[in-house]
């Protein structure tokens, strides 16, 4: 009886701390487009253009409610070092399947969402209108997704 006990105890204990711990993710170069003009330069002339993301290596990790997400060039460029942005959100809306936030500031909108059953991040990514010379020209737009993998 005593040795249930402490069997038990023990996975009671084993299991909080498990819970407890934050999980954390590294992922996979993404895959993004971004939205430019084209040729033409007029706000009804636009295309999606393939990023250069070769060098970002983003990072996740998932406390309860807190996001955590870390984006930016992990690899020094050429002349450049490594310049890294973790944005940390604590008060992330999380479902059964994902956990996702927004970041607002002066210019910029993103969403950032980390499915678990795939493993991936989604960053959406919106420019806010301002003052611009052509009133029909779109704001900036680029979506990103990258294949994560705990760590």
């Amino acid at each position: 009886m005593w040795r249930s006990v402490g069997c038990l105890l023990l996975f009671v204990a084993t299991a909080s701390a498990a819970i407890a711990e934050p999980s954390k993710f590294t992922c996979d170069t993404p895959h993004g487009k971004r939205v430019e003009l084209g040729p033409s330069g007029k706000g009804s002339d636009v295309q999606w253009i393939d990023d250069d993301l070769d060098a970002v290596r983003p990072a996740v990790v998932i406390d309860g409610q807190t996001l955590s997400v870390t984006w930016g060039t992990s690899v020094a460029m050429e002349g450049k070092g490594a310049k890294l942005t973790t944005y940390v959100f604590a008060a992330a809306q999380r479902t059964a399947a994902s956990i996702f936030a927004t970041r607002v500031d002066e210019s910029t909108a993103e969403i950032f969402r980390f499915y678990f059953a795939s493993k991936s991040l989604y960053r959406l990514t919106s420019r806010l209108g301002g003052p611009s010379s052509d009133p029909k020209a779109p704001p900036f737009v680029a979506t990103y997704l990258a294949t994560c993998h705990e760590q």
